[in-house]
């Protein structure tokens, strides 16, 4: 049944213009809105679930203007990714990097934050890099509290690599940190974290180049990797990886193909997979995506770059091991009820 079926005009409308009217219902591919009505602008997004409060953290990229000087890192906050999200502030601005060797603005993108058992710090990593994407470094810093205040630690070459785009992963069940990179556009390169994960500790693995590298392991031991080919800002055909080895020292990547089986995934570039708990049913995992260009706007067109908002799709495995796994375009869906058709588009 449709969506105007279910619910109020009033109620409809306000989920359309992205107010967060219905706890637990997803409207992929519409700007969203914070608990003050303010457009949630936190792009290449990283996700963390806090061990101290069991909030989840959105980490992302600033509003994606011209001029890089206004570029940081933003934080919203929220009980469940269900939201509502609350705006924590923009935690790491401009002023804050200190670089030697070159001067900012800088290009600031895809940040992710972990938290470090054994230091107490929240660990923040992201692509730093010059204005003609030149510089190719990662910037860390690091905070006693996941809303910040973040110190600066430095801007490195990780492995002595230029690195571009990139994302880190926990591993669930041992605990290891990874760096996940693009190495200088010409291959994908993955490193453990160091102890205090302020840099990385030598090349492990490593594979032919792809970007918006989203990593995530499936629990029945699996890593999984889903990628997007080098086409700047506009999209193009997912890639799923699946690792044949047993660990990410020797991961044996096979392509899966695009599980999206949209040319433009659906306008999608992924940036997180997070791994969601219903009220009811099992653990599934959430694709987590930005639509740079192409989203729609309330006068029927679509982008440009400033206007990019995001698109969270549940990520569906076949119960036949031989099957595919699938990610279907949805104009909106529950949370709690994932796979349910109530919502979906067909």
């Amino acid at each position: 049944s449709s969506l105007s079926k279910q619910l109020p005009i009033g109620v409809m409308f306000a989920a359309i213009l992205g107010a967060a009217v219905l706890t637990g219902v997803v409207y992929p591919d519409t700007h969203w809105n914070d608990t003050k009505g303010g457009r949630i602008e936190a792009h290449g997004a990283g996700m963390l679930q806090s061990p101290l409060d069991n909030r989840w953290y959105w980490y992302g990229e600033s509003k994606k203007t011209y001029d890089l000087s206004g570029h940081g890192v933003t934080c919203y906050s929220a009980a469940t990714i269900a939201g509502p999200w609350t705006f924590e502030g923009t935690l790491l601005t401009q002023a804050m990097i200190n670089q030697t060797d070159v001067k900012g603005p800088f290009v600031i993108e895809r940040p992710k934050v972990l938290y470090n058992q054994k230091t107490k710090k929240y660990v923040m990593w992201f692509h730093l890099d010059s204005d003609d994407y030149s510089y190719r470094h990662v910037g860390v810093a690091q905070a006693d509290h996941p809303a910040g205040p973040f110190t600066y630690v430095h801007g490195i070459q990780p492995d002595g690599i230029p690195s571009l785009d990139m994302s880190l992963f926990r591993d669930p069940v041992d605990g290891q940190a990874y760096f996940i990179r693009s190495c200088d556009n010409k291959y994908t390169g993955i490193s453990r974290l160091t102890p205090d994960y302020l840099a990385s500790a030598g090349l492990i693995s490593n594979h032919s180049v792809f970007e918006g590298m989203a990593m995530f392991r499936h629990p029945n031991g699996t890593y999984y990797m889903i990628t997007s080919h080098l086409t700047g800002w506009n999209p193009n055909p997912l890639m799923l990886f699946r690792a044949a080895g047993a660990t990410l020292d020797d991961p044996q990547w096979v392509n899966m193909g695009n599980p999206t089986g949209s040319d433009t995934s659906f306008n999608s570039q992924p940036t997180y997979v997070v791994e969601y708990t219903p009220a009811k049913g099992n653990p599934y995992f959430v694709y987590m995506a930005d639509d740079w260009i192409h989203c729609p706007n309330s006068d029927g067109s679509e982008g440009p770059l400033i206007n990019a908002c995001y698109i969270w799709l549940p990520i569906e495995f076949p119960s036949d091991p031989s099957g595919s796994v699938k990610i279907s375009p949805r104009t909106s869906w529950d949370l709690d009820d994932p796979f349910g058709e109530a919502l979906a588009l067909v």
